[in-house]
């Protein structure tokens, strides 16, 4: 089993993926490790974090709740396997509408079939 969730869930879902042992690995699209995000959910950020299930997190390159830089910092200190993908001029919401949907199931696949 794998969690995928979007943008503000990602930070509460990633904080159980340690706690339910059918979860394998972790997927997310937008996670918001941003400043105002990691006020409102940084203790949630630990537990992904440190966490050493396989995690995989797409973000467009102008997010405006993450800079690259930011998701690049926190994945430094990530436990496990960590793989990105960033989609280049892309904005946070722009991923969770529907012209994005084939690439995200074709990023996905992808990394559930290289586990």
């Amino acid at each position: 089993m794998f969690l995928f969730p979007l943008c503000c869930s990602a930070p509460i879902a990633g904080s159980a993926v340690d706690q339910i042992e059918k979860v394998i690995g972790y997927v997310s699209i937008g996670y918001p490790f941003g400043m105002t995000a990691s006020i409102l959910f940084g203790r949630h950020h630990k537990a992904i974090l440190q966490s050493p299930k396989p995690k995989f997190f797409i973000m467009g390159t102008q997010d405006g709740f993450t800079s690259v830089k930011q998701l690049r910092n926190k994945l430094n200190s990530a436990a496990g396997r960590v793989e990105t993908h960033l989609i280049d001029g892309v904005g946070h919401f722009q991923m969770e509408g529907p012209a994005y949907d084939a690439e995200m199931v074709d990023l996905i696949i992808k990394f559930i079939s290289s586990l």
